[in-house]
């Protein structure tokens, strides 16, 4: 009798041994957890020489009266347009002086269905502003395009920030001084219909 009670209890020792040991050996079943969803930033849009301001083209604007400018610069070159409430021509110009003496300008006009933009450089306080190749220097204008639609003209324009050429002024990070202004017709060499001053933060 002892001998078969000492079978029985080992017996049973033992079943409990390998239950408890069975039970720390099996890996906990993972519970399924959702993927997190990716944030997606909206991408700025493409710029696009094309005389349409697109939203989320440009980075940055400013409204004087009835002259608008919007731009937005890579470190490299500044994508820019002027937009005015006019059938005529649309300007503005980096200024280090006083009026538009040494300004550069960009002056922009569409006629026809065709757009024009020069790049310029004011030798006095009242001009001339003749373009930069009459006077020695480039044309440094990359790209451009414009549209004028119901009274509304808009200029768009490529340049780099620095261009080498002594009848442009640099455009530095920070802020640079401005002039703006619009034209009731295409030629350039009117006098504007309204002007003033402005800066543009790069």
């Amino acid at each position: 009798m002892k001998t078969g009670y000492r079978a029985i209890t080992l017996a049973a020792l033992l079943l409990l041994m390998l239950g408890c040991s069975s039970g720390e050996d099996e890996a906990p079943t993972p519970t399924p957890t959702a993927e997190p969803t990716p944030t997606v930033q909206p991408s700025p849009t493409a710029w696009t020489a094309d005389g349409i301001i697109s939203e989320g083209e440009y980075a940055s604007s400013q409204t004087h009266g009835g002259h608008e400018i919007h731009w937005t610069t890579d470190g490299q070159y500044i994508y820019a347009a002027l937009r005015a409430t006019t059938s005529g021509w649309v300007a503005v110009a980096v200024q280090p002086g006083q009026r538009m003496k040494n300004a550069d300008m960009v002056f922009g006009f569409v006629s026809d269905g065709e757009t024009t933009v020069i790049d310029m450089f004011s030798t006095g306080d009242f001009g001339p502003h003749p373009p930069d190749e009459d006077q020695g220097g480039t044309n440094d204008i990359l790209e451009y395009g414009g549209t004028e639609v119901n009274g509304v003209t808009t200029i768009e324009f490529k340049r780099a920030l620095v261009t080498g050429d002594d009848y442009d002024n640099d455009l530095k990070p920070g802020s640079n001084k401005i002039i703006w202004s619009y034209g009731s017709n295409d030629d350039p060499s009117q006098k504007h219909v309204e002007r003033g001053y402005g800066e543009l933060d790069l």
